[in-house]
């Protein structure tokens, strides 16, 4: 293998006077060099937009969150669809109470101006549907269908104008009146927070189902932005169903975790049990048949909802467990459409305590963390496992379930998820909401004797974040003043076996260097606990420069740049933090003197191993020995207490004690 020659540059850091020798090796492929000095150049002058701050989704935002996502079912999906709903004796009930005749619904205008002329007479026909099913009214549920011209509807993920035709308000354990305290313009009574679907009016000569015109394809992005709120605004929606409904057609579209389903038009005229039928399973009482997950619960006297709990069902002893909510909603949640759809509630069991409930959508080739947390049961400093729940061969649970049965010649391309749930312990703040540099310096340092523990029991955690790493507590013992936390993509240590691996994840801020740089790249090294490692050196950076107030203007684009969506960009500018010189007068004076002396140590420890890591692998373009790299392995118990001491040598300062001031 050749020596690594190095290649020298002088670079700015972004906002910055001072200048910085950047030295890179010859092995870094040229692009990479190319991007990050480009890059780098950009931001000088650039004002960069921090990373924390909330952006609603826009629709050009929505249609590329669909791309790849979209399907058509056949005609028989839809036409099936509830049909154990509306039994043969409630659709003649039904039917006697609608005005059909010859196989036409006769208050729909057959040559309507404008859409708007088919919102009462639609509006009138789905109601009578709702009404004779028994829907209309249950102990303390309610359907109502209704037009919602003149009404703006409140959002809180998606900015749009956009606001359904028709949609069926609810009452019920789900449902409340929207939250428009201090909005101005949108509607107190009416909201994403109390309908069980939407519909979307067009007429018929506005919309076919012609692929090459992607009508189908603009409707379902349309109807994405109220999946979208209602997602977000009903926290426990596990899927969504809504209609585009024409003077004489149908489309049913399906949103879950994988992505989209959508039917072909039906002639309702001709096939009126199908629009009856959706009708009613669109406004059914039982709100699992609505895409809710019925055991997360809330009581709303006057509409609105005062406290609420989560069931989990014991298999064992066909009982269930309820745990107290401490807050009406999740206190984190993803609002994209498709993937996880994480959501994290607080929770108290019988006796009190406090715990986590942790509802996702798992894909089906990721260990459900469940697995991992059972292998980490007693592992100090490792988020500890109270109840799970796996859904998998449910109706309501698992995608595949959820969506058409392929028929011959038939493909849908789509990844199978499966609801899980799991309820551990419930811990302190994230490390980044420090107080002191003594408070900050302990629970990392306890985080990192943690993720020893766990590679030591065979799990690599794969995912080491500021959000990962939790405070154990006021007046938290030594050992688990940081609690490690969140094994959603952990793995079975496999780095031994397959030193090569293209498996990708991680939070970028904190991902190593060497994963992002070797993206795509046929010889990339699979991720290890060195890696992992680094990650910790990233959490403990932007604790550094980014949650102080300091003077390192140059700092600032740094920070943005580690999380930068390119991932050579972010890769680059890692690699040449770690071979560049990190100097005392670099770091900001208001972390102690032996807190910048660990700072640089560590620097110092990450930089050398991804020189030895590069001298292993070369270019990651063609295949290297991996024996070299199994020796470095063998020095793991070195290399935790190596950073371990620097960390111990620096806990417990003069003045570490003291406020910092915080940015």
């Amino acid at each position: 293998m050749s020596t690594a020659l190095p290649l020298s540059f002088l670079s700015f850091f972004p906002l910055s006077s001072t200048i910085i020798l950047i030295s890179f090796h010859s092995n870094h492929p040229l692009s990479t060099l190319r991007s990050v000095y480009t890059t780098l150049q950009t931001v000088l002058v650039a004002e960069m937009i921090d990373d924390r701050t909330e952006k609603l989704a826009s629709f050009e935002d929505i249609q590329r969150e669909t791309k790849g996502r979209i399907v058509s079912a056949k005609e028989h999906w839809a036409t099936t669809m509830y049909s154990e709903s509306v039994p043969e004796e409630l659709m003649k009930k039904i039917k006697a109470k609608l005005n059909i005749t010859n196989g036409r619904f006769n208050d729909v205008p057959k040559d309507p101006n404008m859409k708007s002329d088919l919102y009462d007479p639609l509006v009138k026909i789905i109601q009578a549907i709702v009404k004779a099913s028994g829907n209309d009214k249950y102990k303390n549920s309610t359907r109502e269908a209704m037009h919602t011209r003149g009404k703006r509807l409140h959002k809180q993920v998606v900015n749009s104008e956009i606001s359904p035709d028709i949609i069926i308000k609810a009452t019920g354990n789900s449902f409340e009146l929207p939250r428009t305290d201090g909005v101005e313009g949108v509607d107190a009574s009416l909201g994403y927070t109390n309908v069980t679907c939407v519909m979307e009016v067009k007429l018929d000569h506005t919309t076919n189902d012609d692929e090459d015109l992607r009508v189908a394809r603009r409707e379902v992005q349309r109807m994405a932005v109220h999946a979208k709120e209602i997602f977000a605004q009903q926290p426990n929606r596990l899927f969504f169903r809504g209609l585009v409904i024409t003077e004489s057609r149908v489309r049913l579209i399906q949103f879950d975790r994988a992505g989209v389903v959508h039917s072909p038009l039906i002639n309702y005229h001709d096939n009126p049990d199908t629009l009856i039928r959706l009708v009613v399973g669109l406004s059914s009482i039982p709100e699992v048949d609505l895409g809710l997950d019925d055991t997360v619960r809330w009581n709303a006297p006057e509409g609105r909802k005062s406290h609420g709990a989560i069931m989990m069902f014991d298999e064992k002893t066909e009982k269930y467990t309820k745990y107290r909510m401490r807050n009406l909603d999740p206190f984190f949640k993803r609002d994209e459409l498709f993937g996880r759809a994480t959501r994290m509630w607080d929770v108290a069991d019988a006796d009190g305590q406090q715990l986590l409930v942790k509802d996702a959508w798992i894909g089906t080739r990721t260990t459900p963390e469940h697995v991992s947390l059972k292998k980490a049961v007693e592992l100090l400093g490792v988020q500890q496992l109270v109840d799970h729940e796996d859904r998998t061969g449910t109706e309501f649970g698992e995608i595949d379930y959820l969506r058409p049965s392929p028929e011959k010649g038939d493909f849908y391309d789509f990844e199978n998820r499966i609801f899980h749930r799991i309820i551990t312990v419930r811990y302190g703040e994230p490390i980044n909401s420090f107080k002191t540099e003594a408070q900050v310096l302990a629970a990392l340092r306890d985080a990192i004797a943690a993720h020893e523990r766990l590679v030591n029991a065979g799990i690599l955690h794969c995912d080491i974040s500021q959000g990962n790493i939790l405070f154990g507590g006021s007046n938290a013992p030594e050992g688990i003043c940081g609690i490690l936390i969140d094994l959603d993509v952990a793995m079975e240590i496999m780095y031994d076996k397959k030193p090569i691996d293209s498996r990708t994840v991680g939070t970028r801020s904190s991902q190593s260097q060497l994963l992002l740089r070797g993206q795509g790249l046929s010889y990339r090294p699979a991720h290890d606990y060195l890696d992992d490692l680094e990650s910790f050196f990233w959490v403990l950076i932007h604790i550094i420069f980014d949650h102080v107030e300091h003077s390192q203007k140059w700092a600032k684009g740094f920070i943005a740049l580690c999380s930068s969506t390119d991932n050579l960009d972010s890769g680059g500018v890692k690699r040449a933090f770690l071979d560049g010189n990190l100097l005392d007068s670099q770091i900001p004076d208001c972390w102690t003197q032996e807190c910048k002396d660990m700072v640089i140590a560590f620097h110092g420890f990450m930089g050398s191993i991804a020189i030895q890591k590069e001298r292993i692998i070369g270019t990651m373009t063609e295949e290297w020995d991996p024996a070299p790299m199994h020796a470095l392995h063998a020095q793991k118990a070195d290399h935790y207490g190596e950073i371990l001491e620097m960390i111990d040598e620096a806990l417990g300062a003069p003045g570490s004690n003291r406020q910092l001031p915080l940015a």
